[in-house]
């Protein structure tokens, strides 16, 4: 059994690393190997061969109160001409519309009021309408988060003056409070944990307060991706999450890698992992192999004969290229590199 947990960060600098789940896996096995050494990182690792469930989940990061949308499969189109026949709109009601739907696409989240109602009766009618009906709150969402490209210039590191010629533009995250004087916006990860683990718990909150410390993702050295975890850490998660009775199927809050035997009638978007390693694996080659993820918010349909499972996916193995350039004191590490590909799954009643 599992149990799940809730943790609250809230950041207090720019980010150039989303907070994906398989990158915050990744920054906290960084935090097992520093604070408890190899041997036991190895070890951690070593519970997710045994095609056991696994002894830790981990979402993505969502804004507080919010979880992503999930991806259906759209509508079927009526014949055009009869459609045109029963479409009496001016054509500027026609362009509104259109704009409006193309601005509830582009929303990643939503509400978690909303979540609780569609989640027994999951369809794309009730997904609309619930996604109208959280439109004031979405809009104030949109502006705490802002993405900016920002121009900098390499630096000489003999002369410590900039270099000539050397612009560089990197995309950059920026969470600020939707008006002047409020708090700044604070994201939940959520967490299923092995019960049977009694350290667990404490060991995860230890991990957490380790990333709290040195920073989260991308230039982090420099002082980025620098946050504070809310309250204690791990709360017991209790039934903020939707609960359904009899869920047919699950949508995933985090990046999800299927293996053999997992839903096959599944609605999703993809995105490619270019990963990188971190910490001391960093030279002389950071780069893993390229990896097709699903991206959270995939809906996945269930057998009639299935019940829901505590979790589905795997962790990816060989996933770094050992070649000439990696030193042999080095390639027994880099051999062992994985990607985590593991769907955190929340079950819903999915409408045909």
């Amino acid at each position: 059994m599992m149990k799940t947990y809730k943790l609250t960060i809230r950041p207090l600098s720019s980010f150039r690393t989303p907070l994906q789940s398989d990158t915050i896996f990744g920054h906290l096995l960084w935090a097992l190997r520093y604070t408890q050494g190899e041997a036991e990182l190895l070890e951690f690792l070593g519970r997710y061969r045994t095609g056991e469930p696994p002894p830790l989940l981990v979402s993505a990061g969502f804004p507080s109160g919010c979880l992503p949308v999930p991806v259906l499969k759209p509508k079927k189109k009526k014949n055009e001409q009869d459609a045109e026949k029963q479409d009496n709109r001016s054509p500027a009601d026609k362009v509104v519309e259109e704009m409006l739907h193309k601005a509830l696409e582009d929303d990643r989240y939503l509400p978690l009021e909303q979540w609780q109602e569609i989640a027994g009766k999951l369809s794309v009618d009730a997904l609309k309408a619930a996604r109208q009906e959280a439109g004031e709150q979405l809009r104030q969402l949109r502006k705490t988060e802002r993405k900016h490209h920002v121009t900098r210039t390499s630096v000489d590191r003999i002369t410590g003056s900039a270099r000539e010629g050397r612009l560089f533009v990197s995309e950059e995250t920026f969470y600020g409070p939707e008006r002047l004087g409020a708090p700044l916006p604070t994201f939940d990860v959520w967490h299923k944990l092995d019960d049977g683990d009694d350290q667990l718990l404490g060991q995860v909150t230890k991990w957490w307060r380790w990333v709290e410390r040195n920073g989260f993702g991308r230039r982090k050295s420099a002082g980025h991706g620098v946050f504070r975890i809310e309250g204690d850490g791990l709360t017991e998660a209790r039934a903020e999450l939707p609960q359904v009775a009899n869920p047919n199927g699950f949508v995933t809050l985090s990046a999800w890698v299927p293996r053999p035997g997992d839903p096959t009638d599944v609605t999703y978007r993809t995105r490619v992992k270019r990963g990188k390693l971190a910490e001391t694996l960093a030279l002389p080659s950071p780069w893993k192999k390229p990896l097709l993820m699903l991206e959270p918010g995939a809906v996945a349909r269930l057998d009639a004969k299935d019940g829901l499972r505590e979790w589905y996916g795997r962790m990816v193995h060989d996933m770094h290229w050992v070649g000439e350039s990696v030193p042999d004191h080095q390639k027994e590490a880099v051999q062992n590199v994985v990607q985590y590909g593991y769907a955190f799954p929340l079950g819903v009643r999915v409408l045909a």
